[in-house]
């Protein structure tokens, strides 16, 4: 009797995403794509903020394509999630330094007043804000707040002091709270 490749995928969707790294590791190939297709559009949010659109693309696949070609080697993970951050960041870095751009973590298109909505005018007003913060303080607030990591797993992805991570956290909504008291109702207006 032999299972669709339907059935396999929906029998896979119902393991952990670190069953499915261990399953990948392992050689199976439709674990592969799931953890592929999973996290493809997080990662591809996560690199917008530091390469254009064509270049976060390369970047992704050429993540996986790294994590097939050294599959035999890899260990397992706890947290599958921020290992693929992690690889991708460091993807990401190698792309930066062969380009020599400048590292810049939140960019954004500022669209005229009468196309956005309340919130995306809170959002570019945000992202004007968080601009004032230095590039280690942007990402910080990014991945904690806009990409929900913790502290821990926070300083696991950017091989930090669980302690550097609060302090930077820490000077940066001091910074934030500086620029303006119009910083809470748009956290508020963003995050409701």
């Amino acid at each position: 009797m032999q299972i669709g490749l339907g059935k396999i995928a929906t029998i896979l969707k119902d393991k952990s995403q670190e069953q499915l790294w261990r399953l990948f590791i392992e050689g199976d190939m439709h674990a592969f794509n799931l953890i592929y297709s999973t996290h493809y559009q997080m990662l591809h949010n996560f690199g917008l903020k530091f390469l254009s659109t064509a270049e976060i693309e390369d970047a992704i696949h050429d993540t996986f394509l790294n994590l097939l070609s050294y599959k035999k080697s890899l260990k397992e993970v706890n947290n599958v999630k921020a290992y693929l951050f992690k690889c991708l960041r460091n993807q990401i870095f190698k792309i930066k330094k062969s380009n020599k751009l400048e590292f810049s973590l939140i960019e954004g298109t500022i669209q005229s007043d009468d196309e956005t909505n309340d919130k995306e005018k809170a959002l570019v007003e945000l992202k004007k804000i968080i601009l004032e913060l230095s590039p280690r303080e942007r990402e910080i607030v990014y991945l904690k707040y806009f990409q929900s990591f913790n502290n821990k797993e926070i300083a696991e992805l950017l091989d930090i002091k669980y302690q550097t991570v609060r302090n930077i956290l820490a000077n940066a909504i001091i910074k934030l709270r500086a620029l303006g008291d119009d910083i809470i109702p748009l956290l508020f207006l963003l995050f409701k």
